[in-house]
């Protein structure tokens, strides 16, 4: 069987694999993943911060609701003791009054620290917000730079799809489908030399049983038992 077809493929087709790894590892992919985290994280912040803000605000609204009812009941005992001749009565209503004064102390308080975590929130939002506006500006250039890149790559990498495209029309579509199926997950190279003075794959080193070796020796090709790469005999 001959492979010059479907090696002169996998040649030319791992120059573009080359290219493609290049394009992965780049410092302008790097840059790019880099801005879009600093931008996904202020976003993120921003939308917690606002979120604990509207609770914040609803919370403290609840509290004033409940101050303004309690100081309206507070209000009621107004007066009330000085025409209070019994000291038992006047002791109950003492009790209420300090009751009432104790929960409005305590709802104050915690008004007081709602409306303190309020503004450090709104500190963190302006610092966020102004950081995100960076990160935006950061992601803008950065996209810019990896399209540069990217767009530099193109000629080479469409001067190797014109090359595969021609070649591919003398490849027999049963190899080349076992190709692609090899290729698409980038399991390359799909063939590979045997090693007929050592009985080995050339891609595993693994020995190559019996059988196998005798159909490469045969002129024929044949798939490794272990990595699953097709062995064929080198002229």
């Amino acid at each position: 069987m001959k492979f010059d077809s479907i090696l002169e493929y996998q040649r030319v087709d791992l120059e573009l694999i080359a290219l493609e790894n290049e394009a992965t590892s780049s410092k302008e992919l790097a840059g790019l993943y880099s801005a879009k985290k600093n931008l996904d994280n202020a976003t993120a912040t921003i939308g917690k911060l606002s979120s604990e803000a509207g609770e914040l605000i609803a919370n403290h609204q609840k509290i004033q609701d409940k101050l303004s009812a309690l100081k309206a009941k507070l209000d009621e005992f107004d007066g009330i003791i000085e025409g209070v001749e019994d000291l038992s009565e006047a002791d109950y209503y003492l009790k209420q009054i300090e009751a009432l004064a104790s929960e409005i102390a305590s709802l104050e308080k915690e008004a007081s620290k709602d409306m303190s975590r309020i503004d450090g929130v709104n500190n963190e939002y302006k610092k966020t917000w102004e950081a995100g506006i960076k990160a935006s500006e950061g992601y803008k250039q950065a996209k810019i730079a990896y399209e540069q890149y990217m767009a530099s790559m193109q000629p080479k990498v469409l001067e190797i799809k014109a090359k595969l495209d021609t070649l591919r029309k003398d490849v027999p579509d049963e190899i080349f489908n076992y190709y692609k199926s090899h290729r698409d997950p980038k399991k390359m190279p799909v063939f590979v030399e045997y090693d007929a003075n050592k009985n080995i794959c050339g891609r595993c080193r693994m020995e190559v049983p019996g059988d196998t070796a005798g159909k490469l020796r045969a002129g024929e090709g044949a798939e490794c038992p272990n990595c699953r790469r097709i062995l064929y005999m080198p002229q």
